[in-house]
């Protein structure tokens, strides 16, 4: 057989309509090597991979959904236009898939790039209009971590309170001096204390994954898993925000600080809406005050009380602030109840007018 020579580079061998030459086009990875620059020492060590590198290493092995770090390698070895976008020639090396282990262990803080990609893309797609933020869709989906049930053990945890029980507390005081306007009385004491100051309980932790959390739910598959929190824009069904909690985490958890930092710093947003899990008395507040609409549909009650009259059977007057009963006696404001997922204004009608009913 003959061999023929051909003068050609790697700039010839990808097709100008390809893919990867619209992807290198549209996404500046410029602030790859600002975000990176403090990892990286100009005095010692060998000469470094380009950081750049690094991050389209990984992105394309999800683009075209590559499971594994060394399947990668192999498959930018003999795909030429992977080896264009990462800016290989021919002939180079390219990186070992054991370099990408070694970074993530050695400098977890190059995590933070993939998050600032993120929000890149999403900055441009708000840029072309693709996001708009009229509608913002969350919900949770679970994640199996990669450890075994028995890898977990029961420990003892501190659970401090958070910024939900301050604000929570902030809202009771703010409600309690409504009340007193009103009724011309404020209690000085929670009728029932719901949060204590350091609350301790149990957990089971993986000591292979610390960071799963163990999850059991009707429906679901027990064991440690994660939480992906995803907010979807609903024009063109781009994700604007993603958080990432321990199985262990309710839906409505980390709901609110991701609301109020995609409307702070992704694109306001005029509407949200979530399923019955986040139907929490607390959200409508916040929401409001944010001038967001929420949408939520109300949670399945299972109504076991023996009462004659249920809540849908007394009408609001929202004129009096009060409620007619079916007999047509009026429940005037009483007080506010705290319970932990919010406040609740309670209504009282008359001893008398119950007991000649």
């Amino acid at each position: 057989m003959q061999l023929k020579y051909h003068m050609v580079t790697i700039e010839d061998l990808v097709p100008q309509e390809h893919f990867l030459r619209k992807l290198e086009h549209v996404l500046d990875m410029s602030f790859v090597q600002e975000e990176t620059a403090h990892l990286y020492s100009r005095k010692y060590g060998r000469p470094p991979i380009d950081p750049v590198v690094m991050v389209k290493y990984l992105l394309v092995g999800f683009l075209y959904g590559i499971p594994s770090e060394r399947q990668i390698e192999q498959r930018i070895q003999t795909d030429v236009a992977l080896r264009w976008y990462l800016g290989l020639d021919l002939f180079d090396r390219v990186p070992d898939h054991s370099t990408i282990s070694q970074l993530r262990r050695r400098k977890p803080s190059f995590r933070k790039v993939f998050r600032r990609l993120f929000e890149e893309v999403v900055r441009q797609c708000v840029e072309k209009g693709l996001v708009s933020g009229r509608l913002v869709v969350t919900d949770s989906t679970h994640m199996k971590a990669n450890a075994a049930v028995s890898s977990e053990e029961l420990v003892e945890i501190k659970e401090a309170p958070g910024v939900y029980w301050e604000r929570l507390d902030a809202y009771e005081e703010e409600g309690l001096e409504k009340l007193k306007e009103k009724t011309g009385k404020r209690r000085k004491k929670r009728v029932k204390q719901i949060k204590k100051t350091i609350r301790r309980s149990h957990k089971r932790v993986s000591h292979t994954d610390p960071d799963a959390g163990h999850m059991k739910r009707p429906g679901k598959p027990e064991g440690p898993q994660y939480l992906v929190h995803e907010a979807t824009d609903s024009d063109n069904g781009f994700i604007v925000d993603v958080v990432v909690t321990g199985g262990d985490s309710s839906d409505s958890a980390p709901y609110l600080d991701q609301i109020e930092r995609i409307n702070k710093n992704v694109v306001p947003i005029q509407a949200a809406a979530a399923d019955s899990a986040y139907n929490v008395p607390m959200f409508y507040r916040a929401l409001k005050d944010l001038g967001i609409d929420f949408y939520v549909p109300p949670r399945k009650n299972n109504d076991c009380t023996k009462a004659e009259f249920k809540h849908k059977d007394f009408a609001y007057e929202k004129e009096t602030d009060s409620y007619l009963c079916p007999a047509g006696k009026r429940l005037e404001l009483h007080g506010l109840n705290r319970t932990v997922s919010g406040l609740n204004w309670s209504y009282k009608a008359d001893r008398k007018d119950c007991d000649a009913c």
